[in-house]
């Protein structure tokens, strides 16, 4: 994941140009939060996908110990309004994600009804709304180059980025106040689901340690960042924890990193709800379906003042 952002300007915050010949071909809006006071975490994805005429969708949020989410593998394309960022509204659900700052800082707000998949009150329908404003705490970390080379024609790219946030989280009617750390990953070119890896996040305040990958196939990278100062570029180089597949979840353990000098950095790493998970045949051209989900886990970081939250998400894709 090489430090790079004089690559992205305001234009990336937007659509680009996709290549018609490549089915896969995904614009994504990713954002997640985590409220630093012990309140709302959630996540949002929205996928859109020009050679198959729709658009994909998660918005989950987990409050009271309990997961509420809608997920949606057909909305209507056209039906989005692209004019900066992106908005949607139809049949009840209104969402949308707009730079007010390009670059630095956006509104996200969402209005649906999302269904409770656990807690004492699972299998209920629930307003929810959500409006957070969000700004920059870190520069754009663009990420390596995936496993699919698009046509120089049309360049695919994609970025992280740390954030905090700022509002609401209304369920049922009773509005939660939230001050989040956060983070949004923006991306567009060719996207192959169908591997194994994992994804976390960890948020402490003013600090947070974000990776991706997988060192049993040799791979993983992240950042780490510490108050004001910029990302800190890691290794991600393997740990003692596990998964339990047939829960959906990981053991807890340890997960070790090394920073760009090779100091070492050990991370404690328990899951503390149960997962969500994911319908993921859609994202096949052959439909196939295999284990994805995501799950909030409580997390020490060598320097942080305590233990924080964060997200954890995996892909078993033909996991032992």
């Amino acid at each position: 994941m090489p430090e790079s952002s004089a690559r992205f300007t305001a234009d990336d915050e937007n659509v680009h140009p996709s290549d018609p010949d490549d089915w896969s071909w995904n614009e994504s809006w990713y954002f997640s939060w985590i409220d630093l006071d012990g309140g709302p975490a959630g996540f949002f994805r929205v996928g859109l996908l020009p050679n198959q005429r729709r658009a994909m969708l998660w918005c989950f949020v987990h409050v009271d110990d309990a997961w509420l989410g809608v997920e949606e593998s057909r909305l209507v394309l056209a039906d989005f309004d692209l004019a900066a960022g992106h908005s949607y509204d139809r049949w009840a659900l209104r969402f949308g994600w707009r730079p007010e700052l390009p670059l630095a800082g956006a509104r996200f707000t969402f209005a649906g009804t999302l269904l409770t998949r656990s807690g004492a009150d699972a299998g209920a329908q629930v307003p929810v709304s959500i409006d957070l404003t969000c700004a920059a705490t870190s520069e754009r970390v663009g990420a390596a180059p995936g496993t699919d080379t698009p046509r120089p024609s049309y360049p695919a790219d994609r970025f992280e980025q740390s954030l905090r946030a700022f509002g609401t989280v209304a369920v049922g009617g009773d509005a939660r106040p939230v001050r989040a750390g956060a983070h949004r990953d923006r991306s567009w070119g060719p996207r192959e689901w169908r591997l194994p890896f994992a994804i976390g996040d960890l948020q402490g305040g003013d600090r947070q340690l974000y990776f991706v990958g997988s060192p049993r196939y040799g791979r993983g990278s992240g950042y780490l960042r510490d108050g004001s100062a910029e990302p800190r570029r890691l290794r991600w180089v393997g740990g003692t924890v596990g998964y339990d597949d047939k829960t959906r979840t990981i053991t807890p353990g340890t997960l070790r990193f090394e920073d760009a000098d090779g100091a070492p950095i050990e991370v404690e790493l328990e899951p503390i709800m149960p997962s969500v998970s994911f319908d993921m045949a859609h994202t096949c051209q052959e439909p196939e379906q295999w284990p994805y989900w995501r799950t909030l886990v409580r997390a020490r970081v060598p320097g942080w003042d305590g233990p924080c939250r964060g997200w954890f998400e995996a892909s078993r894709y033909e996991s032992p």
